[in-house]
């Protein structure tokens, strides 16, 4: 019945070492034996997730930066991306520097990857700063400057959660797709300055894991029925939601569980390895049987 198997990786594919697991892995090998068509869907972008390809040793296609980027691996080269246009981009731009949270600004792989910073208004200087010190690769640019990059997938807007949920709400209300990912996984110098510090990425309008995965599934000729989708996060939710069977990790929020169609066991415990055997493979198989779930 199902015919694509489609993966986040952080908190999912990913066991708490973030390395892929042999009893994951081999799951993995026994779907697509059995002819399953498997993809990872992401917020990462492709330099942070070709990585990950390389643990599994196969070409799968890739739906990176939240469905605003679909990749495949085989050939190299885009299925589809969702640029940022400039008025789009101007006003993610206008309204988080007025609410006082510097937005951080990530090119696709056709523009080169940039990743560019507005130079932080007064209330984020301390901690931006403190972002962008131990990384050269970060461009710094004058606010009025940002909106007119040229293929910007993913802004991202690193902040107190009190400003941070107000500019979202913004944001949100205008149209434009935002994901909540927890406390910033950015590393910051000092380390103690990402303490309180949350973010949250930001889409074209209409953009997710689940127009991406549609997109994919559709060039694949499968319909949305026939995908198994398994995730742990917010940017996890429209494409549980659209899934023939959407799988939620035993380690996601109460509110992704709850939203979900079934929920596995945690990526400590190998959860995305019960979900291949109970909803691809037919039944569980040693050693996940043990860990299964009534």
């Amino acid at each position: 019945m199902f015919r694509l198997l489609v993966l986040d990786i952080d908190g999912t594919l990913l066991d708490p070492s973030d390395v892929v697991t042999p009893v994951v892995r081999d799951a993995i090998a026994a779907a697509r034996a059995r002819g399953v068509e498997v993809a990872l869907a992401t917020g990462r972008r492709l330099s942070t997730t070709l990585p990950i390809v390389e643990q599994l040793g196969i070409e799968l296609p890739l739906v990176l930066s939240n469905g605003a980027l679909v990749w495949s691996t085989r050939d190299e080269a885009p299925l589809n991306t969702e640029d940022f246009t400039p008025q789009h981009l101007s006003m993610v731009v206008e309204q988080a520097v007025g609410d006082g949270i510097a937005p951080l600004l990530l090119q696709g792989p056709a523009h080169g990857s940039g990743i560019f910073l507005a130079d932080p208004p007064a209330t984020a200087t301390g901690y931006m700063d403190a972002f962008h010190r131990p990384r050269p690769e970060v461009r710094r640019l004058d606010p009025a400057d940002l909106p007119g990059l040229p293929g910007v997938l993913r802004v991202d807007l690193i902040g107190p959660a009190a400003a941070l949920a107000r500019t979202s709400r913004a944001l949100s209300g205008a149209g434009l797709s935002v994901f909540d990912t927890g406390p910033t996984r950015w590393r910051f110098d000092p380390p103690r300055r990402a303490a309180g510090l949350r973010e949250v990425n930001v889409h074209m309008p209409g953009v997710s894991k689940a127009s991406g995965v549609a997109l994919l599934a559709a060039d694949l000729g499968i319909g949305m029925d026939q995908v198994v989708a398994v995730g742990d996060g917010e940017n996890d939710l429209p494409l549980l939601e659209a899934a023939g069977v959407g799988v939620a990790m035993g380690n996601a929020p109460a509110h992704v569980r709850a939203r979900a169609d079934v929920v596995v066991h945690g990526h400590d415990e190998d959860g995305v390895a019960e979900a291949i055997y109970r909803f691809v493979l037919g039944g569980e198989l040693t050693p996940v049987e043990n860990r299964a779930r009534p």
